[in-house]
């Protein structure tokens, strides 16, 4: 939904995005300041980070999932407090998302070698999705109303077909008229979105699944195209191959059209994430395909986000703002530090604060809230939610101004 306010509403909405920022982080003992940032410690935790999956809209639901080291326990954060999710029976876990409501969906392996099968969790109770007939099931994603969309090995186990769960059922979507397909994602309404073999298995194109019917989103005039997400419009991006098949673009689907949404002069890009302002980042090649950076796509226009300093740069994840968070080389190509970009500027993320290094961003939400993870000065993995914001008694205003300036370059992009 395109976000049609006037300054004073932003301004409101960003006061309350600020509030519950520094509600919960202050809140919590593990918050701690560093040079102009805040952030929380996960503290215990102790592992390695499993994500990325997008972050809830509000400031108490990160959900975030991480790995316990030398063991398969799962846990997710809930804003204050730490749950184990436990091992499920199986061997190890993966594939996670979360939604604001703290619902998990994921899947397991179990006792068989090479097995999975999903479940989800809600209010503590876990559910396992069954199948579609075989023996395995994969998840893509959870939606608010705690769908789950995925693929599913069916009878025999020869191929898998999407599906969505929904309402204690797990439905088949079909293909496009060959043997295979699998959902990459889908939005609040229940519309899914993936790729499925045409007739005869001749190529992949990319689908949305609607109403109980699977559309064909066609290709940018090669044989194959493959969709990832899609918005509460029903806006849809992903990736297809040129005439020739010899290169593939991201592509923006809206108002029943793929539209190319080009390179940086050189002869690649790929989508990465679309919010529901029909923003898209995605990563694209410049001249002579000499080095990669991140893009923004609004109005019709592919935006070069540039870099650290170095040769190449790749965006992660978006909010409904139209920040962007990554990873970019910095001057001389020494290391890559994460960043976030916000109102036409890339900050880096990785030289603010006191005793973490190597931070690595994995999600943004609404809240400008962001969560990664970093390693301590005593060199432990650990997960960090920061905030860019000086003081808790001065934050209000900044992340009001924040939110203010990026509302007001996505507009001026669109309007250009």
């Amino acid at each position: 939904m395109l976000l049609r306010f006037a300054i004073a509403r932003v301004a409101r909405r960003s006061i309350a995005f600020a509030l519950a920022c520094v509600w919960a982080l202050a809140a919590s003992p593990a918050a701690a300041q560093g040079s102009g940032w805040l952030y929380t410690d996960l503290g215990q935790l102790d592992g390695t980070f499993v994500g990325p999956v997008a972050p809830g809209r509000s400031a108490p639901n990160v959900g975030q999932i991480f790995l316990a080291p030398g063991g398969p326990t799962e846990f997710i954060y809930g804003g204050a407090t730490v749950y184990d999710l436990g091992i499920f029976g199986g061997t190890n876990a993966g594939s996670y998302f979360a939604n604001a409501t703290g619902q998990v969906a994921g899947q397991t392996a179990g006792t068989t070698p090479g097995v999975n099968r999903s479940f989800i969790v809600s209010g503590g109770n876990l559910t396992d999705l069954g199948t579609l007939g075989g023996t395995g099931a994969y998840v893509a994603g959870v939606n608010a109303a705690g769908q789950v969309a995925g693929y599913s090995d069916i009878a025999g186990n020869a191929t898998t077909h999407a599906y969505l769960y929904s309402g204690g059922m797990m439905s088949d979507l079909g293909t496009l008229g060959g043997s295979y397909s699998a959902a990459r994602g889908l939005n609040n309404a229940g519309m899914v979105v993936g790729d499925a073999y045409l007739s005869g298995d001749s190529a992949s194109h990319a689908f949305l699944w609607s109403g109980g019917s699977m559309r064909d989103l066609g290709t940018l005039g090669g044989n194959s195209s493959f969709a990832s997400a899609v918005n509460a419009s029903g806006q849809a991006i992903g990736n297809s191959y040129l005439v020739g098949n010899s290169t593939s673009h991201a592509f923006f689907y809206t108002s029943g059209r793929m539209i190319d949404v080009g390179t940086l002069g050189g002869t690649m890009s790929s989508a990465v994430a679309i919010n529901n302002a029909g923003q898209v980042i995605g990563n694209a090649s410049l001249s002579s395909d000499a080095a990669t950076h991140a893009f923004v796509f609004s109005g019709g226009r592919i935006a070069d986000l540039g870099t650290l300093g170095g040769t190449n740069s790749y965006a992660i994840g978006l909010n409904s703002l139209g920040q962007v968070i990554g990873l970019s080389d910095i001057a001389g190509n020494k290391a890559q530090h994460a960043f976030l970009w916000s109102a036409g500027r890339m900050i880096d993320l990785d030289t603010p604060f006191a005793g973490i290094s190597n931070f690595v961003a994995a999600g943004i939400n609404d809240a400008m809230q962001i969560i990664g993870y970093g390693l301590t000065a005593a060199g432990m993995k650990r997960g960090f939610i920061i905030s860019p914001v000086p003081d808790v008694p001065g934050s209000v205003g900044m992340l009001a101004g924040m939110a203010a300036l990026a509302v007001l370059a996505r507009r001026r992009i669109r309007r250009s």
